[in-house]
């Protein structure tokens, strides 16, 4: 009877040995199959930070072009203005000097 006890001890301890290789064999499988789920997440990640960074580049520089272009407008207007205000004086000052000569003369 006790034998018997003993036997079916050892085929318990022996099937508890295969689940727990078993059980082994899985969690590897799936540590193997996170780590590279893991990999492929983080390559990706790095894929759609790449492109983000390129969008967000090129929105920069499109609104410093815009913000240029506006800079450049405003300055032509500035400039026309001066120019007209200087034309105006070098009449001026072309006609005082015309009467000075004039008077001297």
């Amino acid at each position: 009877m006790m034998e018997k006890v003993w036997e079916e001890l050892k085929k318990i301890e022996a099937e508890a040995e295969k689940i727990r290789v078993g059980a082994q064999q899985k969690a590897q499988i799936i540590t193997d199959l996170a780590q590279q789920d893991s990999e492929k997440l983080f390559s990706n990640s790095q894929t759609y930070a790449e492109e983000e960074g390129q969008q967000l580049h090129a929105l920069a520089v499109e609104e410093a072009n815009r913000q240029r272009d506006e800079q450049l407008k405003i300055n032509r207007a500035a400039i026309e203005k001066l120019k007209a205000q200087a034309e105006k004086r070098l009449d001026a000052a072309v006609t005082k000097v015309v009467n000075v000569i004039i008077k001297e003369a």
